[in-house]
């Protein structure tokens, strides 16, 4: 992170990152999602989240983000679940709010900051592949939520 996105993590915890997809990616991983919405669910391999495809596996790794996580998790992170939501707009409900809290065991969410440098092992990278426009509803973060 630069010293500004660290900044705002700190401040805020999260980052929006625009721009983070290339035309080429951006186009395989609408491909893959829409290939996705076609299979019926009973059909969808085990375990189809990010791994349904590789462009979308991909993700988890991404040169953008991947050095992010690296630093926040101390160059050790560990790929905990992995998910796919499809908002067809067909149903006018929203996501619940959700939050693994001390319940859970103190090593689930841990944010520390030692020696001027930011430490978090509960890290969601959240990429949108098609627009969102006003009145579409759009992701909602929690500050220091995740």
């Amino acid at each position: 992170m630069n010293s500004t996105q660290r900044y705002l993590f700190d401040l805020n915890g999260y980052l929006h990152l625009k721009n983070v997809l290339s035309s080429k990616e951006l186009e395989e991983t609408q491909n893959a999602v829409e290939r996705c919405i076609q299979i019926p669910r009973d059909q969808l391999p085990h375990g189809w989240n990010f791994s349904f495809d590789k462009s979308l596996e991909a993700l988890t790794m991404h040169p953008v983000t991947w050095p992010i996580i690296k630093e926040l998790s101390d160059n050790k992170p560990r790929l905990n679940r992995g998910s796919l939501t499809i908002d067809t707009h067909t149903k006018g409900s929203m996501t619940h709010l959700h939050c693994a809290r001390e319940g859970q065991g103190w090593q689930t969410r841990r944010y520390e900051v030692r020696n001027s440098r930011i430490f978090c092992n509960d890290i969601v990278a959240f990429f949108y592949f098609t627009d969102v426009h006003p009145g579409d509803g759009g992701l909602v973060v929690v500050p220091g939520s995740h």
